[in-house]
């Protein structure tokens, strides 16, 4: 039986465990067809639920992955665009010329409608129809391309965690496994490995991924808006 269970779980997911350019990372490729994407920031009092745990303790679900989906102000409140069950909480964050990894543009949205799963640039996004979304920045590929102000070799260095859309329209989810990776690095695995035409970055040395096979003790956290991946 426990065989058997296994084999189902790949068959409707894969988790992966690789080394890119000397440096570890885990990641979850997620089908839309076949599962379920949502997003997650207050419980049913208005609470943030902060932590993987409480996600996933609230969701009942066969949970496959819960990773934290964007960068956050005090309070746990969201930076830019937050949409839940298709409404709209946070409004979209167009600014500009501010510092942080959120505002080194051009930065983009995660997001999921009835065709599937998205990523997209914040000045190309078009709020119609959407079920879940995520404001986060940088975009790591943008139309196939790295973001063009990462520097190949550079000594920015932490933990990475980002997501992708690729060709086939499958999502991948990918973490760092050390402080060790740089932006052009981390997007080069997005655009070589995976072959996404574009991807975004989620959060850097703060950031956790439960995966039910590989991660299931990161549990902990202290987010704004998490987003979870589980069976149909």
């Amino acid at each position: 039986m426990k065989i058997l269970l296994t084999a189902f779980f790949i068959l409707f997911s894969q988790e992966l465990s690789f080394t890119w350019h000397q440096q570890e990372y885990d990641a979850i490729i997620v089908d839309p067809t076949k599962e379920v994407i949502r997003m997650h920031w207050l419980d049913d009092k208005g609470i943030p639920y902060k932590n993987i745990a409480a996600v996933k303790q609230a969701s009942g679900k066969d949970i496959l992955m819960i990773t934290n989906g964007g960068m956050f102000q005090p309070g746990n409140v969201p930076v830019g665009l937050y949409i839940e069950n298709g409404k709209t909480i946070r409004p979209l964050d167009t600014a500009q010329n501010k510092p942080g990894n959120f505002y080194l543009l051009p930065n983009g949205v995660f997001y999921t409608d009835k065709e599937g799963a998205h990523v997209s640039t914040t000045s190309s996004f078009k709020n119609k129809d959407i079920s879940y979304a995520t404001q986060s920045g940088p975009m790591l590929v943008i139309d196939g391309n790295i973001h063009p102000l990462f520097k190949q070799g550079s000594e920015n260095v932490n933990l990475r965690s980002g997501v992708g859309i690729m060709p086939d329209g499958k999502v991948v989810f990918i973490i760092s496994k050390s402080n060790q990776t740089n932006f052009y690095e981390f997007a080069s695995i997005f655009k070589e490995k995976f072959e996404c035409k574009n991807a975004l970055y989620l959060d850097g040395v703060i950031s956790k991924m439960y995966l039910k096979g590989n991660r299931k003790e990161d549990v902990g956290g202290d987010f704004g808006v998490m987003i979870a991946v589980s069976a149909q």
